[in-house]
């Protein structure tokens, strides 16, 4: 449920009021962006959907805080160098994969005797005799719970290689500067993003700064309403970019405010604040 729900009518109506009225000696452009930046940031916030993002920065160690550092250190080298060196992903994705993956470790240590001394070299040996499911510790480090994402998994495929668009993409999104666990939000609410022939995905990235929009704004945006890749440029959303630009409040004052961690309907921004 939003927070506009719970918003009435009176003070709705105060809000617009108060946003559209001019004050005095003061002209209409500068009281707006004065007085009614204020009413407009409240409102905004009120076309906010607050949702439980799981951002995994190897915090979140679940059973494998009870182990020792050592164990873990080891677990994640072996893991490391096994999707590496062995399955040849990037060292930064391997890395990714190895660091923020605890719940994948867990229930790969427990098919591992790990009490001859030697966590490393026995799941070296596991994994040479064993292949792993890489998209399991894939989408686990871009953010999602195995229960969110079991029903992601491929039924014929094991290896992220075998999924170039699946890579392509991805990698689309981290050159451009979005965080490796929010791309989780991205492929649960914008899936078909991670279909998209090659050049797509870059070119739909830059219309948006064709906008105008800075590239961290960018990032800010496609981080809140991963909708907003899927086919055209939404259409409220560019009404609201016209609206902001025509109010004098302009692009920065939407970066300050944008929260990454929100879902964002522009329809009633556009709604609500302009209407």
């Amino acid at each position: 449920m939003t927070s506009l729900q719970k918003l009435r009518k009176p003070h709705f109506l105060k809000c617009v009021s108060l946003l559209c009225s001019g004050n005095n000696s003061t002209s209409p452009k500068s009281n707006l962006y004065v007085n009614g930046s204020l009413h407009i940031l409240q409102l905004f916030r009120f076309c906010r959907v607050e949702r439980a993002v799981n951002l995994r920065n190897g915090g979140d160690l679940g059973e494998l805080a009870k182990k020792s550092r050592v164990v873990r250190r080891e677990a994640q080298a072996a893991l490391l160098d096994y999707l590496h060196s062995t399955r040849s992903l990037q060292f930064m994705d391997a890395e990714n994969m190895s660091k923020n993956t605890p719940e994948f470790l867990d229930r790969l240590l427990k098919r591992v005797d790990i009490n001859d001394g030697d966590v490393g070299r026995s799941l070296t040996r596991f994994l040479r005799y064993h292949p792993i499911n890489e998209f399991e510790p894939f989408f686990e480090s871009i953010g999602l719970d195995p229960s969110e994402y079991s029903s992601f998994l491929p039924r014929n495929l094991m290896f992220l290689s075998d999924d170039q668009l699946l890579l392509q993409n991805y990698c689309v999104l981290c050159n451009y500067g979005i965080a490796r666990n929010r791309i989780g939000k991205i492929y649960k609410e914008a899936t078909e993003v991670f279909r998209y022939d090659y050049g797509i995905l870059q070119s739909k990235l830059q219309s948006f700064q064709n906008l105008g929009l800075k590239q961290s704004l960018v990032v800010k945006i496609i981080a809140a309403s991963p909708y907003l890749l899927k086919g055209d440029v939404n259409r409220e959303f560019l009404e609201v970019l016209e609206k902001l630009k025509k109010s004098g409040i302009g692009y920065n004052w939407l970066e300050e405010h944008l929260s990454e961690g929100g879902s964002y309907n522009w329809k009633c921004m556009l709604e609500l604040i302009f209407y």
